[in-house]
């Protein structure tokens, strides 16, 4: 019953993926600060989508929901994100479930980011193929011609440009696909953000039947702390969600390279301050004190990595 309740809460979720590798200080939307009182009750969970292989974070996100007023925002992180975690030479932020599980994900990120994250949601690729399938495909319109031949096995992406009744499959493609653009990953995340709006606006003709099927679909596929008087308390908001309105960003940051020529994320510090305390409503706002307190976010050693941390927000992206 508690994971049938829970998919109730994440369909608008279910499958955002994190950027990789490019600058970004997105405040495509308006701030939530302004919207939250002190007696607001604010929940955050920590989504996280795997792959099927390794059990690696595709999708690093933070969904803040204010009970209060029904306000909703949804902030990424990039999955190639520098994040000291462990003592083994690879640091993106991906391998955090292998490294530290659920719960260690949880905390780590909820002291860097210097907001308590509540609960922890993580989700199977395979989510995504069956609650497209489960709604009875969606229709999109593909902006440009994707074809991908994958050498290590993988399915091969073959959307020709034009409107689509997309499968469950066809949806993975759609959203995983990234070697034509020219900004890569930031233009897969804006791909992903216009398949999410679809299938949210497709979940709201379904009936009440229909997503009860759709909850069930996916039941296996879920991981979570979630608790029960939490899930109710979603379950009263979730009439009230708006697609088209809540915001959508990505924690402010830039591309890097390293010295091994891998390529990674590195957090602005002044850009990520600003957007927690727009986004995640904390009741007490991040400051430099509160903010990433023990430097795990900052590669103090090679100066590209410092320098992007250390930066004024507006002098982002450094050259």
């Amino acid at each position: 019953m508690k994971r049938f309740l829970l998919v109730l809460i994440c369909l608008s979720c279910i499958f955002l993926q994190g950027c990789e590798s490019h600058f970004s200080t997105s405040t495509e939307n308006r701030s939530l600060s302004t919207m939250r009182s002190e007696s607001d009750h604010v929940t955050r969970f920590l989504v996280m989508g795997c792959d099927r292989a390794a059990h690696l974070a595709d999708c690093i996100m933070v969904i803040t929901v204010c009970e209060e007023n029904g306000a909703v925002s949804v902030m990424q992180i990039p999955r190639d994100t520098y994040a000291e975690y462990t003592s083994r030479d690879y640091k993106k932020l991906n391998g955090i479930l292998q490294e530290k599980g659920e719960a260690g994900a949880k905390e780590f990120l909820s002291k860097a980011l210097g907001v308590p994250l509540d609960y922890f949601l993580i989700l199977n690729l395979d989510c995504l193929d069956r609650l497209v399938d489960a709604v009875g495909g969606v229709d999109l319109e593909i902006p440009m011609d994707m074809y991908h031949s994958d050498p290590d096995g993988n399915p091969e992406i073959a959307l020709p440009k034009g409107m689509h009744h997309l499968s469950g499959a066809e949806a993975e493609q759609f959203v995983r696909y990234r070697a034509g653009y020219v900004n890569a990953d930031l233009g897969r995340l804006d791909a992903q953000k216009l398949f999410l709006r679809a299938f949210i606006k497709k979940c709201n003709t379904l009936s009440t039947k229909e997503k009860i099927s759709l909850a069930v679909s996916v039941l296996n596929k879920i991981q979570t702390d979630i608790d029960l008087p939490a899930i109710i308390r979603m379950i009263r908001l979730l009439g009230s969600f708006d697609a088209d309105a809540i915001p959508m960003v990505t924690i402010p940051g830039q591309a890097v390279q390293g010295t091994s020529g891998a390529w990674y994320y590195s957090i602005n510090r002044q850009g990520a301050i600003r957007a927690l305390n727009e986004y995640l409503m904390p009741q007490n706002d991040v400051d430099d004190r509160t903010f990433d307190p023990d430097g795990v976010l900052d590669r103090e050693d090679l100066r590209d990595f410092h320098n992007i941390y250390i930066a004024p927000e507006e002098k982002l992206p450094l050259g």
